[in-house]
């Protein structure tokens, strides 16, 4: 009985875990820039995202902590706690405009350095002539890096993206798109 208990357990975590990112896709898919003209344009991470992993993230850290101090969860509980925290801590600044990618006729601005497997705080613009390379880093994201090595990085789960490389590849056809791993 308690084998299936797990397994019906395991099961009902599955099927949610892969509705929710179905749903996130769905929504990412269709999301429109938060600004966009011929000229110019600003992406950013989609915010229902950001708000459901900075919520599970915090969720997470009570249930954890919850185990530690009342269920004698030991290090287990720590490690979720910790976890939780650190997924909230590192999603909130996408709930803030720190993280939004802006272009225009001159130069693109945004997210200029990587903590770990998340952005960072800093920002910096680059003047499109001065862009010599595209890539994209292990985390996924994806960047254009200046000739002095300044990055602005955005990634897929930013909400209007396409609109950003169609400009890009527009202004600079000269640059070979990253390879998709």
């Amino acid at each position: 009985m308690a084998f299936s208990l797990l397994a019906m357990q395991v099961l009902v975590t599955v099927g949610m875990t892969a509705g929710t990112i179905a749903v996130i896709f769905w929504v990412l898919l269709r999301a429109k820039p938060s600004v966009l003209s011929d000229t110019a344009g600003a992406i950013e991470p989609e915010k229902s995202t950001a708000w459901f992993t900075v919520i599970g993230g915090c969720f997470m850290s009570l249930a954890g902590l919850y185990g530690v101090l009342f269920q004698g969860g030991g290090w287990g509980g720590m490690v979720v706690a910790l976890l939780g925290l650190g997924a909230a801590g590192f999603m909130s600044p996408s709930l803030t405009s720190v993280h939004k990618v802006t272009w225009d006729e001159e130069s693109i601005e945004g997210p200029s350095n990587l903590f770990g497997p998340t952005l960072g705080l800093r920002r910096t613009r680059i003047l499109w002539s001065d862009i010599s390379r595209m890539g994209t880093t292990v985390t996924g994201y994806w960047f254009v890096e200046s000739r002095d090595g300044r990055r602005v990085y955005w990634s897929f789960l930013y909400k209007g993206h396409g609109a950003l490389a169609a400009f890009l590849y527009a202004k600079r056809p000269d640059l070979e798109p990253p390879a998709s791993g």
